[in-house]
């Protein structure tokens, strides 16, 4: 009876184990696919910003650039803005900045595979002490 006591107790190390590989990999996904966008209204946009009009944005960057005008920052797919970009938008100019995590987690590292890979090994286990424990 005690050793099937130790498999649900194993088991359950288990299924936390997974849990956090399965969090870290949602996390470095996540972190691969989105950026960070400001849009700035500015006196004077600074003179190492490449100027662009707004009719030259592309129709997603446009579409981003009025959402997040108005919101001020937003999390947006990554790759719309590569660059910070000094736009002009009826006759005002806006400093559009975007900032990107530089060290998103790898989804197949050791920071994933570990505990996914640890975790189904303590689930098999767990669940063959349980089931035959005794």
């Amino acid at each position: 009876m005690r050793t099937s006591y130790l498999g649900v107790v194993v088991l359950v190390a288990g299924l936390v184990a997974m849990s956090a590989g399965g969090a870290a990999y949602v996390d470095a996904q996540k972190c691969r696919t989105v950026a960070g966008i400001t849009v700035t209204a500015v006196e004077e946009p600074p003179e190492n910003l490449t100027r662009v009009a707004y009719a030259d944005l592309t129709d997603d960057q446009q579409q981003v650039f009025d959402q997040v005008r108005g919101a001020r920052q937003a999390l947006v797919q990554r790759g719309v803005f590569t660059e910070a970009l000094a736009v002009t938008y009826e006759g005002e100019d806006y400093v559009v900045a975007v900032s990107e995590e530089p060290s998103c987690g790898d989804p197949a590292g050791d920071g994933v595979r570990g505990p996914l890979v640890g975790g189904a090994a303590l689930l098999l286990v767990g669940a063959g002490v349980a089931k035959y424990g005794d």
